[in-house]
C-alpha cells in the first residue's frame, strides 16, 4: 500500500515540482490542495501519511490548518514550508506537533530527506502504537485468563467439598455467565423417557425460558446431546431462527458426558448483545461442564450409598431375634 502525501501550497510551480521530481519517484501517492482550505477538507477527507504545508496561503495560513485539525483530534505528520521564517513562527509550529520546518526556497535532497525522516518517524511511531496496543490486549487477556481460572478453581472446589448438587450446579452456571460476559446461562439435563431437555439450574432467564422444554431431535441442543460436540453461534449463523426456541443474538452450547454418555447441556446466550463468543469461552464453558458432569456423577454415587444404608438398615431393624452362630463344641 503506498504512503499518501498531501501537498498545500498555493503555488503551482511547487506543488508541481514536489510531486513531479520528489513524491511520485519515490513511489508516493499525491494529494494536491491550492489553498489552506482545501487542504484543510482533504486532510480531513483523505487522512495522508504526511502533509507539505505552506505557510503563506489564502484562505487559511498552515498554521491555522495545523491547529484547526488538532481541534478535532486529528494528527497528521506535516512539515512547514515558509518564504518567511521567524523564530515564533518555528515555536508555534512545533507546538503544534509538525515533524520539520523548511525556509523556502529548497532544493530537491533538502526536501527529500526532510520527507524521509518525517515519514520515517510515523513509521517508527505506528510501530510503537501498534505494539503499545498488542501489548495491552495481551495484558486485558491474561488478567481475563486469571480471572477465569480463579472462577474455575473456586467451582473446583464447590465440587470437591459439597454434596449438594443444587447449589453446584447453580454454581457452575453463574461461573458460566460470568467467565464468558454472557446475559443468561442455563444447565439442562436429559429426560431419556419423554426426550427432552429440561432446564436444572440458570441464571438471568425469565420464568417461560426455564419452563421450556427442548425435544433432542429438534433443537439445536439436542444436536449437541446427539454429536456430543460444542456449538457456537453468532449473529448471521443459520441456526439463529431455525432451531432455538428463543430468538438470540449467539450462543454456547456444551455436553455434559458421563461415562462416554451425553446427559446434559451446559449454555449461555446473548439476546441483546452484538458479541459473539469465541473458543475460548467454549473452552472455559467445557471446563464448567465438566464440573457439572462430576458433580452429578459424585450426586448419583452418594444416592446409590445412602439408598443401600437406608436397605441395610431396615433389614437389620426387621431382624428381632439376631442369631448368633457359635462352635458346637462350646
Amino acid at each position: 500500500m503506498y504512503e499518501r502525501v498531501l501537498i498545500i501550497d498555493d503555488s503551482q510551480e511547487i506543488r508541481d515540482f514536489l510531486s513531479e521530481y520528489i513524491l511520485q519517484p519515490k513511489g508516493f501517492e499525491v494529494l494536491t490542495a491550492s489553498n489552506g482550505l482545501m487542504g484543510l477538507e482533504m486532510a480531513i477527507a483523505k487522512e495522508p501519511d504526511l502533509m507539505i504545508v505552506d505557510q503563506q496561503m489564502p484562505r487559511l495560513t498552515g498554521l491555522e490548518v495545523l491547529e484547526k485539525l488538532r481541534e478535532r483530534g486529528i494528527e497528521i505528520p506535516a512539515i512547514l514550508a515558509t518564504a518567511h521564517g521567524s523564530e515564533e513562527t518555528a515555536v508555534a509550529a512545533f507546538r503544534l506537533g509538525i515533524r520539520d520546518y523548511v525556509i523556502k526556497p529548497f532544493d530537491a535532497d533538502e526536501i527529500s530527506e526532510s520527507v524521509d525522516r518525517a515519514l520515517r518517524e510515523s513509521r517508527l511511531q505506528r510501530e510503537r502504537d501498534q505494539l503499545v496496543q498488542q501489548l495491552m490486549e495481551s495484558n486485558s487477556q491474561l488478567q481475563r485468563r486469571a480471572q477465569e481460572l480463579n472462577v474455575l478453581y473456586g467451582v473446583g472446589k464447590s465440587v470437591a467439598s459439597s454434596l449438594d448438587l443444587e447449589e453446584v450446579l447453580h454454581r457452575v452456571v453463574e461461573a458460566a455467565v460470568y467467565v464468558v460476559g454472557a446475559e443468561e446461562g442455563s444447565l439442562m439435563l436429559l429426560d431419556e423417557e419423554q426426550g427432552e431437555l429440561y432446564t436444572r439450574a440458570s441464571k438471568n432467564m425469565d420464568s417461560k425460558a426455564q419452563s421450556m422444554r427442548k425435544r433432542v431431535n429438534d433443537s439445536l441442543a439436542g444436536k449437541v446431546l446427539q454429536t456430543k460436540r460444542a456449538i457456537a453461534i453468532g449473529n448471521d449463523s443459520k441456526w439463529q431462527r431455525t432451531h432455538t426456541a428463543l430468538l438470540v443474538k449467539s450462543l454456547i452450547y456444551v455436553p455434559l458426558i458421563l461415562q462416554n454418555k451425553p446427559i446434559g447441556v451446559l449454555g449461555v446466550t446473548n439476546r441483546i448483545k452484538e458479541t459473539s463468543f469465541d473458543s475460548n469461552d467454549t473452552r472455559a464453558l467445557s471446563a464448567l461442564a465438566g464440573y457439572a458432569t462430576i458433580a452429578i456423577n459424585n450426586a448419583n454415587l452418594y444416592q446409590d450409598i445412602e439408598t443401600e444404608r437406608h436397605t441395610l438398615s431396615a433389614i437389620v431393624d426387621q431382624t428381632d431375634d439376631p442369631v448368633i452362630a457359635v462352635s458346637g463344641n462350646h
